[in-house]
C-alpha cells in the first residue's frame, strides 16, 4: 500500500490539472459564443479579460528580473564550486576540476535577458 501513494499524488494531479484544462477550455467556449452573439447584434464588443491583463504586464521589468536573477545564480554557483575546488580536501576530492565553469552558462542566460530588455528599451524611445 505504501507503494501506492507516489502513483496516487501522481495521478491526483495530472486529474487536477485537466479538470483545470477542462474548466478553461469550458470558459473560453462560453466567452467565444457570447462574442459570436455580440457580433451578430452588431454590438461593440468589450476587450477580452486576456487582453486587459495582458497589457498591464510589464514584460520589461520581468526580463530585467530573470537577467539579475540568472545571473546571479550563476555568479554564486560558480564562486562556490572555485572556492570548493580552490582547496582541495576529502570532501570534494570526487568533484572533477573545471566544474565550476557550470556556472558560466546561468551568466550567459541572464546576459541574453539583459541584452532583450536593453534592445526592447530603445526601440520604445
Amino acid at each position: 500500500m505504501q507503494d501506492l501513494g507516489p502513483a496516487l499524488v501522481l495521478m491526483a494531479l495530472i486529474g487536477f490539472i485537466g479538470f483545470q484544462q477542462w474548466l478553461r477550455h469550458s470558459r473560453r467556449t462560453m466567452i467565444h459564443r457570447e462574442r459570436l452573439a455580440a457580433l451578430d447584434k452588431g454590438l461593440e464588443l468589450p476587450p477580452l479579460e486576456q487582453e486587459v491583463q495582458r497589457g498591464s504586464w510589464n514584460v520589461q521589468r520581468i526580463l530585467l528580473l530573470a537577467g539579475l536573477c540568472w545571473i546571479s545564480l550563476g555568479f554564486g554557483a560558480f564562486m562556490v564550486l572555485n572556492a570548493l575546488l580552490a582547496h582541495p580536501s576529502e570532501l570534494v576530492k570526487d568533484i572533477p576540476q573545471g566544474l565550476q565553469f557550470i556556472g558560466v552558462a546561468p551568466v550567459g542566460i541572464g546576459l541574453s535577458h539583459l541584452i532583450v530588455y536593453l534592445v526592447e528599451k530603445k526601440k520604445e524611445r
